[in-house]
């Protein structure tokens, strides 16, 4: 199921076509986040607890997160981290 997050979140940042993965912003806007985070069963009791915002801010702290490479690097790194997140938490996709 973890496999199928990554994928689906490579799949969207490659389409997406966004100029600046330097902004990680950008690349993880509310459709983005909301499309993860809406993935997750409904027994994932942590499914709400998590906002884009706080993602945000917390990214903030980390200044070499999504920011060193090229683009293409930083979208993986923030592909990975969701697909690492969601797999550690048991809250992996209802599909398939």
């Amino acid at each position: 199921m973890s496999r199928v997050l990554l994928t689906l979140g490579l799949a969207i940042l490659c389409a997406a076509g966004l100029a600046a993965a330097q902004n990680v912003g950008s690349v993880v806007t509310d459709s983005f986040f909301n499309g993860i985070k809406n993935q997750a069963g409904g027994g994932c009791e942590g499914k709400d607890f998590y906002t884009r915002s706080a993602f945000l801010s917390a990214v903030n702290s980390y200044s070499g997160f999504a920011h060193g490479g090229s683009e293409t690097q930083g979208k993986r790194e923030i592909a990975a981290f969701f697909a690492h997140v969601t797999h550690e938490t048991g809250c992996e996709s209802t599909t398939d």
